[in-house]
């Protein structure tokens, strides 16, 4: 009985150990600014154009409604933003954020009401001319 009560101890602090590696691994990876574009990119991917659009700027999505003539939950899935392969490279400069992938790049800034893309589909121009946007402020 004595050996049977190790082992449970011992299975039980195994599975304690394991629990808390995987809520410390999630903490390390959790990132607002990565989750934010991650889940605009699912909703433009999805058809989701309302899902899309809250994830945007307010002035962003103006900016869009004005350029494409249009509500946002249609222009935004008219654009044939590209889908991102994975996660992206996120450098953050006090409130705003750029996440970078091989071909695009996007913009976030942090409001109260949490990080929001401010511009996305963004190409970079040469001879250090500001980036080209699907979608951007102003």
């Amino acid at each position: 009985m004595n050996d049977q009560r190790r082992a449970w101890r011992a299975a039980t602090a195994l599975v304690s150990i394991a629990g808390l590696a995987l809520v410390a691994c999630g903490a390390a990876t959790d990132d607002p600014v990565s989750d934010r574009l991650e889940h605009f990119h699912r909703a433009v991917a999805s058809g989701d154009g309302e899902g899309a659009c809250g994830d945007l700027a307010a002035e962003a999505r103006r900016s869009l409604e004005s350029e494409e003539g249009k509500p946002c939950s249609e222009a935004i899935l008219e654009l044939g933003l590209p889908e991102p392969p994975g996660p992206g490279e996120v450098h953050r400069y006090g409130s705003m954020a750029q996440v970078r992938h091989e071909d695009d790049t996007a913009f976030l800034s942090r409001f109260d009401s949490g990080w929001r893309v401010v511009a996305v589909g963004c190409a970079r121009q040469p001879d250090d001319k500001p980036y080209d946007c699907d979608i951007e402020v102003g």
